[in-house]
């Protein structure tokens, strides 16, 4: 079992009871799988098993007529389909040559209708996790992910939950209690399977009932993510230095 394995984490997360409401459906990209995340979602995001800074991402998003648009990361072109298999062998082409997943697109949209998530850092430090930061991701425009490799922007958590989102203060800190928690929780699961990682990155959504989906895990996430919010920075990286 692979760390770096996108699936592999989802699995290990589904077997905790208090971890596994908050994560999409996510499955081996097969045309048969696909066809049947399809009937059941509007948008589902096809990602590679093991990558990371959104490349090779592809989104389909099924429109109320029933057809089926297929847009593909870092590029303007767009198809548009009416049947699934001329839309499976579109994929086939577009996608990298490794293994993919498909996953449940949730709804996870600014006031102003952007895409955004959170970032949530955890450091082991003398056996014990720390909770180094936590910080929001604007989508540029309108493209398939969040991160700054894509054009995405940081933004502090309280101004993104009171300014984009539209909280009051005490939702908001009740909200990022509950992002702490949910990825402590995440990270307390995970973390035995792979003894020797000292530090995680959680992805995590929140739709339109303010439910949290934790999109992955990462492990040796990157601080560029942080760079707005240098009094977070300065302490991911005091804590990365006793990281155990």
């Amino acid at each position: 079992m692979s760390v770096t394995s996108k699936l592999s984490n989802v699995n290990i997360l589904l077997k905790n009871p208090y971890t596994a409401p908050h994560i999409p459906v996510t499955m081996k990209l097969t045309s048969r799988n696909l066809k049947e995340l399809l009937d059941q979602f509007s948008v589902v995001y096809i990602k590679p098993d093991n990558s990371s800074q959104g490349k090779g991402i592809l989104r389909v998003s099924r429109h109320p007529n029933g057809s089926l648009l297929l847009q593909t990361q870092g590029e303007p072109l767009k198809w548009i389909f009416t049947r699934h298999y001329p839309l499976w062998k579109k994929i086939l082409q577009l996608k990298m040559k490794r293994p993919y997943l498909i996953q449940q697109g949730i709804p996870s949209l600014t006031i102003s209708k952007k895409l955004f998530d959170i970032r949530t850092h955890f450091v082991r430090v003398k056996g014990e996790w720390k909770l180094g930061g936590m910080i929001g991701r604007i989508a540029h425009k309108d493209p398939l992910v969040t991160n700054a490799y894509s054009g995405g922007k940081s933004k502090k958590i309280m101004p993104l939950f009171m300014r984009e989102l539209g909280y009051t203060e005490e939702q908001a800190h009740l909200m990022i209690q509950q992002l702490s928690d949910l990825s402590f929780e995440a990270i307390q699961t995970v973390s035995p399977i792979y003894p020797k990682w000292s530090e995680y990155g959680l992805d995590i959504g929140i739709d339109e009932q303010k439910k949290p989906w934790i999109y992955e895990i990462n492990i040796k996430p990157g601080l560029l993510v942080f760079e707005e919010d240098k009094e977070t920075l300065e302490y991911i990286k005091h804590l990365r230095t006793g990281a155990s």
